[in-house]
């Protein structure tokens, strides 16, 4: 089953939204966290990890079950903005 178009809709405005909130707070993210080796990867991790409770409950509202391969689109559709986060540092 496809993620429904709503629903990947709403998770690209989410990662879009943390993404420029992370461009906004970047000096200090720097600045903080000076022994990190890959901020780049760690903002990634963060932001898709604060997106899957969104996705979850998207499908939840629906009263659908999430399937294996709805994880698979989801992890699809993060994984675009990764090159954008890698980008920012």
């Amino acid at each position: 089953m496809a993620i429904p178009e709503e629903i990947k809709l709403i998770i690209e405005k989410q990662i879009e939204l943390m993404i420029d909130q992370t461009k906004s707070y970047l000096p200090f993210i720097k600045l903080a966290f000076p022994r990190v080796k890959d901020l780049a990867d760690a903002c990634f991790t963060l932001i898709v990890g604060n997106v899957l409770p969104t996705f979850v409950t998207q499908y939840a509202m629906r009263m659908k079950s999430l399937t294996e391969q709805d994880f698979v689109e989801f992890g699809a559709i993060t994984e675009k903005y990764r090159g954008k986060i890698q980008g920012m540092f």
